[in-house]
């Protein structure tokens, strides 16, 4: 297969590398996916299939081949001026926001302005703040990108105007190809730049990246690289306006120069995030350059055999190492998604798994702490690590989350509560759906509310079971003194 086929025939190619069945018929009582709408918004000389970058096909066929059962994507094309390859084109983004009920609004941005006018930045807060509408926006060295600098919060997270396209300051992430010495084609090649990430707390894996930032494989520790990229910020939470409850952003991902024509060991800001959820807003993510993102870089230089980027020439083989990054594009679709959504997205997933090898097998009146632990290698098996933690970890108040983080952090080995929410969650799960004799798979799913439902007050009942196993081990220890 051609490296620059269709996107049918990139998204033909993904279906069997990652082997993703058809889940309807595999799995006839799941839940129909949760739906995600992104909006895909490009100005200047980007095109969605061609142009000079070559299209941002791996990424549309990686978002839409369906990798996992509880959500799918569906992707709108729009250029603000002509592609012949967009759904629609000479739209502005109050237009292209109208066109349908967006839960995601993905930016590519080449144009240096004009920037919004007041109709789009009115569309843009009412998709922001009140859809809670995810935003990933992106641009390159310069002022590439800047036409959306006014955007809120999300033109922030960006550096503006970014190092420039020449040395000795340029954001040159290069790392060498197959020809001597640093090569501006060496972006297109198979040798990725590493990534430094930034770590959090995650209940049993006790330390993770973000969530957008981690694999199957392992963490997301590789990006594509590229001779002048710009830079994501984390930027002071002013104004209060903007920044509602002075949620601030943060880099989750740096990069490092290698290039001695550069600022060598200087790091940069690669990716970073905005919890907005937890400001009642959207979440956006902040990525330094689009050559993440570009065909150009991810599935290399037509007609240049030692530049095929990730893909095996003669083979057509994607290399393993580089399906980190297709887990990034379809990680950012999950995590973007409004509250709504990601709700809806946690119960379809409990539900599917309710009817899996590793429960179905199981009492739900086992231990909870051994029970979490099945429950959380169920989970696992459809979907990333981080993404298993906080399905597990959301169903807990903010403030318990934040009480237990600062116990954890003080104690060299802190109550096993993330494994007790697990295993309470499948336990009430189990009780309510695994009612029939044989434990026979259902015809159809419940409503995803009675799934809900049924989760209500997990971690009350996970609290209760610690602290009564806990007292209890007190209890016989206190005992051995006679």
């Amino acid at each position: 297969m051609a490296r620059h086929d269709t996107i049918d025939d990139v998204r033909k190619e993904i279906v069997e590398r990652w082997q993703i069945p058809d889940w309807s018929k595999i799995y006839p009582w799941l839940h129909q996916p949760v739906t995600v709408k992104i909006l895909f918004y490009a100005d200047g000389p980007i095109q969605f299939d061609g142009g000079a970058f070559l299209g941002l096909k791996q990424v549309m066929a990686t978002l839409t081949t369906d990798p996992y059962f509880w959500v799918q994507f569906s992707i709108t094309t729009v250029h603000r001026a002509a592609d012949p390859s967009a759904d629609h084109s000479g739209l502005d983004l109050a237009q292209a926001l109208a066109l349908d009920a967006f839960d995601e609004l993905w930016i590519y941005s080449f144009d240096a302005a004009p920037q919004l006018t007041a109709a789009e930045l009115a569309a843009a807060k009412t998709f922001m703040d009140d859809h809670k509408g995810g935003v990933l926006i992106t641009g390159d060295h310069a002022d590439l990108g800047a036409a959306f600098g006014n955007l809120p919060r999300a033109g922030k997270m960006r550096q503006l105007p970014a190092p420039d396209a020449a040395p000795p300051n340029w954001n040159d992430t290069l790392r060498p190809g197959p020809t001597a010495g640093f090569q501006f084609e060496d972006q297109s090649d198979a040798t990725p730049q590493p990534l430094e990430l930034t770590w959090y707390w995650g209940g049993v894996l006790w330390k993770r990246p973000h969530q957008v930032l981690c694999s199957p494989l392992g963490p997301i520790d590789i990006f594509p690289d590229h001779q002048h990229e710009g830079e994501a910020l984390a930027p002071a939470p002013n104004p209060a306006s903007e920044w509602p409850g002075g949620v601030a952003a943060e880099v989750i991902a740096r990069g490092t120069i290698i290039d001695p024509g550069a600022n060598v060991g200087r790091k940069i800001g690669v990716l970073s995030a905005y919890e907005g959820h937890s400001a009642s807003v959207g979440r956006i993510l902040a990525d330094s350059t689009w050559h993440h993102h570009f065909d150009i870089n991810l599935r290399g230089l037509p007609g240049d055999p030692t530049r095929t980027g990730f893909v095996v020439p003669g083979t057509s083989t994607w290399l393993s190492s580089a399906t980190k990054i297709e887990h990034y594009f379809v990680n950012a679709g999950v995590w973007l998604a409004p509250p709504g959504k990601q709700a809806a997205m946690r119960l379809a997933a409990w539900w599917g798994v309710l009817w899996d090898a590793h429960l179905i097998q199981l009492d739900p009146g086992l231990h909870p702490r051994l029970l979490g632990k099945a429950a959380y290698d169920a989970l696992g098996r459809y979907a990333p690590q981080c993404t298993v933690f906080h399905w597990i970890w959301d169903l807990v108040p903010v403030s318990v989350q934040e009480r237990y983080a600062r116990l954890a952090l003080t104690l060299p080995d802190p109550p096993p509560f993330f494994e007790y929410v697990a295993g309470t969650a499948a336990s009430q799960l189990m009780a309510a759906f695994h009612g029939n004799a044989n434990r026979r798979l259902p015809e159809t799913p419940p409503d995803l509310d009675r799934v809900g439902t049924v989760l209500d007050g997990v971690a009350e009942r996970a609290l209760d079971s610690l602290t009564a196993d806990l007292e209890e081990r007190m209890r016989l220890v206190r005992g051995l003194t006679g």
